[in-house]
């Protein structure tokens, strides 16, 4: 009763005593919550609650921490199924941040920053209890939200609160060790200012967030654990922090466990007598003490600030000259692979990360995997005695890595592997060489002008197996990946010849006519120069545009894609103008308004400026402009897979959007992931039957659509995989919006 005063609704130190005491003397009590050092538990019966009815939440929004505990200590007597506190230092890590852009907008955290907002959430007959809360008038205004979708959207903060601050740019992360102490709710705002007198004359920052109703804070401050100056503060914290707790009557651990970390402040916490009883259970459980020797019990073998992954002097040497900037975020190779904090977020049932690690489970596709994998060769732990750069694992990891960028977004953390992969290979080819399939892939733009030039020939040529098995055995092409055919006309060939038929009422815009619409897909781009034109818009193709260079960027070759960006920006910056330039191929506008600047391309900003997705810029006009063009019905049904890269920096929403504008059509956005095609990826020989599995849940869900379905993706890659493995015949959306342009004056297209 002294050790474990029944004051906290969340306390796990040691074996849980007063649980067994209070709640029938059930060894599930005690064995639950032992750490696995009493027992291992194979399989478990739990209870079920019923869902609540309904759900609200309100939001109060405080200028600091200290007001946001006291509104906690207001509102306990409310008996609000939860009480959540969010900090600056958390909502900081989501500007910039695509997939917290919406709720960022709800919260207005631009135009009304706060430092700390408390969630209050009610369960059933809401809408009194919500009123309640809205009448104490606490802080500096309160927000109600009932929507289904906007309480996802705000729980969504919450839940990416540790990777959010993990995410941190720079060696300095908020670090565990006091982020699991709970004390009495009635008692936070005296701790916060506890915690504040002891990190303050350290000169120690500190993130404050959590469990606010029932005591518990994650509080971590911010620790470079390079640094031994650093490292010793954390210790000084931590020392201090324990009686702190007691002096409280809290609970070092009340949620995450004691774990190793923690085991040298059990005597103090449980004092002599609570702490023999529980060694006397461990000895009768676990005699021979095999069961995580060292965890709950300190034998003096872990302390809060050792065996650190880090650890003072820590450095990961990189065994080449970094060529990619980082510049998202991190600005060097290494600060992006140590955002990887372990959380597992990649494991999680993500809507695309990563593509090859839903596919498979194994742990090396993972995000994490990756970045787990490249760290350890690079330290030397994997293949110490080896150059690292033709490692095995490393070789594994980077190989079956799509570079389909969802990681960028769907991350918390942010890591990059695209770009880390991208590094790496480039580094391995400056010391190994190019190979012949990478040099074959990365001139692709150049292979298909030559096809172009007698394109029935080339045509025919790829329908023959002999020249398929030698693409086989000299590129490692698969002979059973239908590869695309040459165009008779190309579409810029087109376009010189082609005449506008509508008059000019909107301006000018570029049309970005990339490797794939100009020598293989040209009907494409005459589906999007009608609609545009359709729109008033005076189209123009960029004269002696190059590559993008997404081809070559893909397979490492990081020099030749500088020299191509380096061409086509300069070429748009002499241009003068500032119409906009509208893409196609999602991949094509990610070099432009990401890899560019990754490559350290001067004016890359400015002319990212002016990039948008063919989407995003119809689906703006007729936002502004529902009868911009009169459409004509479109089909009945329409289904949207959206492209990686558009995923990843863009909303994926809009294409469906865009669809669903056509008179007449229901548009359903798929929830798939990665096509699994990845450019050449998918082509590879060794790679052939890993693409398959990858498209399996799209080519499911294509399956499932009623007939007639039309379906719509605006990647080459991703339609070749759909008509490879499907029966469907995929559609860009400018073929399905030209479609429906009044039957004369539709530019040719399809």
């Amino acid at each position: 009763q002294e050790r474990f005063p029944e004051v906290l609704v969340k306390r796990r130190p040691g074996y849980g005593l007063d649980r067994y005491l209070h709640r029938g003397r059930s060894l599930t009590q005690v064995v639950c919550g032992s750490e696995g050092t009493l027992a291992a538990v194979v399989s478990a019966e739990i209870g079920l609650v019923p869902l609540p009815r309904e759900k609200g939440l309100a939001l109060i929004f405080f200028d600091s921490v200290e007001e946001a505990m006291e509104g906690t200590v207001n509102l306990l007597d409310l008996s609000a199924a939860a009480i959540e506190l969010v900090d600056r230092p958390l909502l900081d890590q989501t500007k910039g941040q695509i997939a917290f852009t919406k709720t960022r907008e709800l919260l207005r955290l631009d135009d009304a920053p706060c430092d700390a907002f408390l969630i209050v959430e009610f369960y059933d007959d809401v809408a009194d209890r919500l009123a309640a809360v809205e009448a104490r008038r606490l802080g500096q205004r309160t927000m109600i939200v009932t929507d289904a979708g906007e309480m996802e959207m705000v729980w969504a903060v919450r839940k990416a609160g540790l990777n959010l601050l993990t995410g941190r740019s720079g060696p300095a992360k908020p670090i565990a060790g006091l982020e699991d102490v709970a004390i009495p709710p009635q008692q936070l705002p005296e701790y916060v200012a506890a915690l504040k007198a002891i990190m303050d004359p350290l000169g120690l920052q500190a993130s404050f967030y959590g469990h606010a109703a029932s005591g518990l804070l994650h509080v971590r401050p911010i620790i470079d654990l390079h640094r031994a100056e650093d490292i010793a503060k954390f210790r000084k914290v931590a020392d201090e922090v324990s009686p702190v707790v007691l002096q409280f009557k809290g609970s070092i651990a009340a949620e995450h466990g004691v774990g190793i970390a923690r085991t040298q402040y059990m005597a103090d916490q449980l004092g002599p007598e609570v702490l023999d009883v529980m060694h006397s259970i461990k000895t009768a459980f676990d005699p021979r003490r095999i069961m995580n020797p060292g965890k709950i019990f300190d034998d003096g073998s872990f302390r809060i600030d050792g065996n650190l992954r880090m650890g003072d002097g820590y450095e990961i040497k990189l065994p080449f000259e970094g060529v990619l900037a980082f510049a998202a975020k991190d600005g060097s190779f290494v600060g992006n692979l140590e955002q990887c904090n372990g959380c597992g977020g990649c494991r999680k049932d993500a809507p695309t990360m990563c593509p090859t690690y839903q596919a498979t489970g194994e742990e090396i596709m993972s995000t994490r995997g990756r970045a787990n994998t490249i760290r350890a060769v690079l330290d030397g732990r994997l293949d110490p005695a080896g150059d690292p750069l033709a490692s095995a694992a490393l070789e594994e990891a980077l190989s079956n890595c799509l570079a389909c960028k969802a990681c960028k977004r769907e991350c918390p953390s942010n890591v990059d592997l695209a770009l880390l992969k991208s590094e790496l290979v480039h580094a391995r080819q400056k010391r190994q060489g190019v190979s012949l399939r990478e040099r074959a892939i990365s001139c692709v733009d150049i292979l298909n002008a030559l096809a172009c030039l007698t394109p029935r020939i080339a045509n025919a040529m790829l329908r023959m197996r002999w020249v398929r098995a030698i693409m086989e055995r000299v590129l490692g092409m698969s002979a059973q990946r239908p590869l695309p055919t040459y165009a008779t006309q190309r579409f810029d060939t087109w376009f010189a010849r082609h005449t506008n038929p509508h008059p000019v009422t909107r301006g000018r815009v570029f049309l970005w006519d990339d490797t794939f619409v100009r020598y293989n897909e040209p009907h494409v781009g005459r589906a999007a120069v009608a609609v545009l034109e359709a729109a008033g818009y005076e189209v123009l193709l960029p004269k002696g545009r190059k590559d993008s260079g997404r081809p070559s960027f893909s397979v490492g070759c990081l020099d030749r894609a500088k020299r191509l960006g380096q061409h086509n920006v300069k070429l748009f910056l002499a241009q003068g103008g500032d119409e906009p330039i509208l893409f196609l191929e999602p991949s094509c506008y990610s070099m432009f308004v990401s890899d560019y600047a990754e490559l350290r391309i001067d004016g890359a900003g400015e002319v990212a400026r002016r990039c948008l997705l063919f989407d995003e810029f119809m689906n703006d006009l007729l936002e502004r402009e529902p009868g911009a063009i009169a459409f004509e019905p479109g089909p009945a049904r329409v289904a949207v897979h959206a492209h990686c890269h558009a995923k990843a920096l863009t909303d994926p929403a809009v294409t469906a959007k865009l669809a669903g504008r056509l008179p007449g059509s229901e548009t359903t956005e798929l929830e798939t992931g990665c096509c699994g095609m990845a450019g050449a990826f998918g082509a590879l020989k060794s790679k052939y039957e890993l693409s398959v599995q990858v498209a399996e849940p799209l080519v499911r869900q294509i399956e499932a659509l009623e007939p007639g379905t039309a379906v719509v993706a605006c990647g080459t890659s991703c339609r070749q995989q759909i008509s490879h493995l499907t029966d469907a015949e995929p559609l860009h959306v400018a073929e399905l919006l030209a479609n429906a342009l009044p039957r004369t004056g539709n530019g040719g297209a399809r």
